[in-house]
């Protein structure tokens, strides 16, 4: 059934490994070997997970049809443990997926443990939140597609072939629980790199859950979408443009954010300007704009 998909994706797929400098049990270096998977979105362009290549000093990337080549770092986004790569290889472009639910059919090609393989889950979840390489949370999607060492960096793939996300990690000690980073988070951080030539990460100075039934009923509103603000930066542009502890999110430049993954994509493409911001306080909605300056990475 899946056998065309199959045949349509792993062409676009590369095995990267990684060398760099390491420290032997009696702190002599040694040259160790790291091991994860990667894809093309682009005309010599790979997206693969920032921890795979984070500090490795050299890095081969191997095609499914054997082709080797040596390739180069463009731009990195620890914070959401994505990176961009250059090679020479020509290879087929996978689609970035606009939209993806829970309960989708979704396969994970890579090569977990140096077996070239793919497994196949649905979407166990569209958003949860763990701790990225760097300790900072960032927002993925669930799967119980089949994850192993080896998987990082890898698609995760619709039934049409479009990618959901990047598999970014596992649960070890639990049985298909793995975790990709949403296609909307990769549109982002490469229009982003595109924009500036590397990444700026955009930061106002906020921490925001997705309101819910429950949240609302706590907190006696009637609205039960938007982004609840839990904490603010007071040296942070949103407090100093107006924005408090409590607003309710609604909107920002006419859009409705959903989940922080919506607001995060929206900031990524507003770096070095201003985004207009509805929330509700009070019971009222108010609006006003926000500076969004960024942090080169």
């Amino acid at each position: 059934m899946y056998q065309d998909l199959v045949e349509k994706v792993t062409p676009s797929v590369v095995t990267i490994i990684t060398k760099q400098i390491a420290l032997d049990q009696f702190f002599a270096p040694q040259v160790a070997e790291g091991i994860g998977s990667g894809f093309a979105i682009g005309k010599n362009v790979l997206i693969t997970s920032y921890h795979v290549i984070s500090n490795a000093s050299e890095i081969i990337v191997i095609s499914d049809d054997g082709f080797r080549d040596q390739a180069q770092v463009i731009a990195v986004n620890p914070y959401h443990d994505l990176a961009i790569l250059s090679t020479t290889l020509d290879l087929p472009s996978l689609k970035l997926a606009k939209d993806y639910k829970t309960g989708e059919v979704v396969l994970a090609v890579g090569n977990p443990l140096g077996l070239y393989s793919v497994s196949m889950g649905i979407i166990s979840s569209e958003e949860r939140a763990i701790i990225s390489p760097i300790g900072s949370p960032v927002y993925v999607i669930q799967t119980d597609a089949a994850v192993n060492p080896g998987n990082s960096g890898g698609p995760l793939v619709n039934t049409k072939g479009e990618v959901v996300g990047v598999v970014t990690a596992m649960i070890k000690d639990a049985q298909n629980i793995g975790f990709a980073i949403p296609s909307k988070l990769i549109d982002s951080f490469v229009k982003n790199v595109m924009k500036f030539g590397k990444y700026i990460r955009p930061y106002v100075g906020i921490g925001v859950v997705k309101l819910n039934k429950a949240l609302a009923t706590y907190l006696g509103i009637k609205r039960q979408s938007g982004l609840l603000v839990l904490n603010i930066d007071p040296d942070g542009s949103a407090y100093r443009y107006g924005m408090r502890k409590g607003d309710i999110i609604l909107k920002v430049d006419n859009q409705e954010v959903k989940s922080p993954v919506d607001l995060l994509t929206i900031l990524e493409g507003k770096v070095g300007s201003s985004v207009n911001v509805k929330v509700l306080r009070n019971s009222k909605e108010i609006e006003f704009e926000i500076a969004v300056p960024g942090i080169a990475t």
